[in-house]
């Protein structure tokens, strides 16, 4: 009995990471990858991705698909898969109200989080040398420059479109290099994330409701057909990039994560709290200036700064909390 209720709890939190997941990846400058360090199961997210190889389809010829299921940990990816899906639809519009209406405090709260988790992520670096500082030192200077990039413009080419699922996907399995940044780069982020999404939304909706293909124009059935090749690309490039970080992280753990830290650290500001667009009334410090907003760091404790202040604990104590459960078990 004890057995089936731990079977329960596993699989609803791993839905729970799929819903978190989805939610964070809709927002530019988060990485979803972000979450898997977080809630410690990034190296099993890439483990479990990277097996979609050669050996792996051979293992779905020669002794079907209950093997090949076993072998990819395909349990633990329907259940990711499924929620991240659900969270499309769902929990990211929950996300959207709060940086709508609580946009500090969500953005300190995930400040929290991602600072606590590189911490977790130097503890396993086991070795610190001139080549982690090198790797750290490139990762930070990655991760500043996608951030600092302006919005390109609009591309609707399907082989352009094919490369942006490649390497938008990137988000997923490398923390803190965010795959909607890099679409907003790209300048496909609203077409790819927001005008297709809601007219396949709308589509599903309607054929639920009993009306066809039919019920949408010809330019919302190329902007699904659009989706579809984005879709196609970012599965492509899902098991390329995972296939490769598997190996390195295998024979050069230390370096990839130095340059996880890099990467981290650099991309921060995309969600950093205190911006000149909060805090009209109260400029503090500059620092730093990115597609015209300003940021700066609290100069006084008023109610803003307090609450999200407190959302950033909130999110130490969150990510310090998992990180013990997760040891633990």
């Amino acid at each position: 009995m004890n057995t089936f209720k731990k079977k329960i709890s596993s699989s609803l939190l791993t839905i729970f990471y799929g819903l978190v997941m989805g939610a964070v990846n809709k927002i530019p400058g988060v990485s979803g990858g972000i979450v898997a360090v977080i809630f410690g199961f990034y190296e099993k997210l890439i483990f479990s991705f990277s097996r979609f190889d050669f050996y792996g389809f051979n293992i779905l010829r020669e002794k079907g698909v209950k093997s090949f299921f076993k072998h990819i940990n395909g349990k633990f990816l329907t259940l990711l898969l499924f929620g991240i899906i659900v969270s499309f639809f769902s929990t990211s519009l929950i996300i959207g109200f709060f940086l709508e209406n609580y946009r500090g405090q969500i953005l300190g709260f995930f400040c929290g989080m991602i600072f606590f988790s590189m911490i977790i992520i130097l503890k396993k670096v086991s070795k610190f040398n001139f080549y982690t500082f090198f790797f750290s030192l490139s990762g930070f200077l990655i991760g500043i420059t996608f951030f600092l990039v302006s919005p390109g413009d609009e591309i609707t080419n399907p082989f352009f479109i094919f490369f942006c699922g490649i390497v938008s996907v990137s988000g997923m399995v490398l923390p803190g290099l965010s795959g909607s940044m890099i679409l907003l780069a790209l300048g496909n982020y609203k077409l790819l994330l927001i005008d297709s999404v809601n007219v396949l939304y709308y589509l599903i909706a309607n054929i639920i409701k009993g009306y066809g293909m039919e019920t949408i124009d010809e330019e919302n059935k190329n902007l699904i057909i659009l989706l579809f090749i984005f879709a196609f690309g970012s599965a492509i490039g899902l098991i390329l990039f995972s296939k490769i970080l598997n190996l390195l992280i295998i024979q050069h753990k230390n370096i990839i994560m130095s340059c996880l830290v890099g990467f981290i650290l650099g991309s921060i500001g995309s969600v950093w709290p205190w911006t000149s667009i909060l805090y009209e009334d109260n400029i503090g410090t500059l620092f730093l200036k990115s597609n015209n907003n300003f940021f700066y760091y609290p100069n006084n404790l008023n109610i803003k700064n307090i609450t999200i202040l407190a959302s950033a604990l909130g999110g130490v104590l969150i990510v310090y909390l998992i990180e013990k459960i997760n040891v633990k078990n």
